[in-house]
C-alpha cells in the first residue's frame, strides 16, 4: 500500500489548477495579486504571456478582488473557466456583491479558489 502524502490544500490547489491549465487552455487563472500565498505562481510560470509569447491563461488583477470577480465573470461569458484566486477572507468579504450579482444570479461558470480561511493552511 502506498503512502499518503499530506499537503496543505493550498499546495494541492496550485498543483491541480496547472495541470488542469496545461490540458485545457480555457482554463485561466484571475490572480489577485498573491499568487506566492494561494500557490499559483508555478501556473503563471508555465502559462501566462509574461513569461510566454504563445500562452495567456494567466491574469494578475493587483490587490482587486472586486475586479478579479468581474474579470472572471467576463471571461465566463466567452466560455472560458476562470479559477478567481484569493484570501478567502477577501472573496467572501470583499468581492461578495460581485460574486453575487455578476457570477452567481446569471450562473456563470466561475470557480473561487480562497485559501486562508484559518483551519487548513
Amino acid at each position: 500500500m502506498s503512502e499518503l502524502k499530506k499537503v496543505a490544500t493550498r499546495a494541492g490547489f496550485g498543483e491541480e489548477i496547472l495541470k488542469l491549465g496545461k490540458e485545457n487552455p480555457d482554463i485561466l487563472v484571475i490572480d489577485a495579486d498573491i499568487g506566492k500565498s494561494c500557490k499559483t505562481g508555478d501556473f503563471r510560470k508555465e502559462l501566462s504571456s509574461e513569461y510566454h509569447d504563445d500562452k495567456n491563461q494567466y491574469v494578475n488583477v493587483g490587490i482587486a478582488e472586486q475586479n478579479a470577480a468581474g474579470v472572471a465573470a467576463g471571461l465566463a461569458t466567452t466560455g472560458k473557466v476562470p479559477f478567481a484566486s484569493t484570501f478567502a477572507m477577501f472573496a467572501a468579504g470583499r468581492a461578495f456583491e460581485q460574486v453575487r450579482n455578476s457570477i452567481g444570479y446569471p450562473h456563470l461558470n466561475v470557480k473561487i479558489g480562497a485559501t486562508h480561511a484559518g483551519i487548513t493552511v
